[in-house]
């Protein structure tokens, strides 16, 4: 736990507050519904009694699948050496770097249904390009199995719903094989999103 000094932006209020920086999801499992609601971002001004958010870093980590996610809100670092941690133990992990609350819910979705993250990325690239607009953000949302299908959700640039769209496990599935052969640096958090799956794309072109 962490222990800051807030301000209200609502009464200007300074009071205190302690943060969660760190999550042990095979120890706390009751933090995984603050993740994925929010509720470990909001604070209520003990003064007016109005909620805000407060985005921190955030280290994530289950010891039974042995997969980590660093939160780092806003950030344009492409990865994050595991060092800077201070934990050895996360070299045989599998890590990963968001910069959102909603990228952060999106990979906890992902490996709590056995997907990989790198072939969900390469899909909703080749989904995105079968859209009209494609200035939009997919995200990850279920995997029905009797549908044999994936699901995303679409957003528009401003976050608003525009509903949703589905692809075949088999397409999921041959990504995977190529998602495989694209390098991945050992021992550093690693942002694997939009901008990863162009990336590679285009480096694995010109080799």
């Amino acid at each position: 736990m962490q222990d800051v000094t807030l301000t209200c932006p609502h009464c200007k209020t300074e009071h205190p507050h302690t943060l969660t920086p760190f999550i042990d999801l095979s120890r706390q499992q009751k933090q995984r519904l603050a993740i994925l609601t929010d509720s470990l971002f909001s604070v209520t001004c003990p003064a007016c009694k109005k909620q805000y958010t407060v985005l921190h870093e955030l280290l994530v980590v289950d010891e039974t699948t042995k997969m980590a996610l660093m939160l780092i809100p806003n950030t344009e670092h492409e990865q994050v050496d595991g060092k800077v941690t201070g934990r050895e133990d996360l070299d045989s992990y599998t890590l990963r770097l968001v910069n959102t609350t909603a990228s952060l819910k999106e990979k906890l979705l992902i490996w709590e249904q056995g997907l990989d993250d790198r072939s969900i990325e390469l899909s909703k690239l080749y989904l995105t390009l079968q859209l009209q607009e494609q200035d939009c953000q997919l995200f990850f949302t279920e995997q029905r199995e009797d549908e044999d299908k994936l699901y995303f959700t679409v957003l528009d640039r401003d976050g608003s719903l525009k509903g949703s769209i589905s692809c075949e496990n088999g397409l999921y599935s041959q990504l995977q094989e190529t998602a495989s052969g694209f390098p991945m640096e050992h021992g550093y958090f690693i942002r694997v999103d939009r901008q990863w799956a162009e990336k590679s794309i285009r480096n694995s072109a010109d080799r």
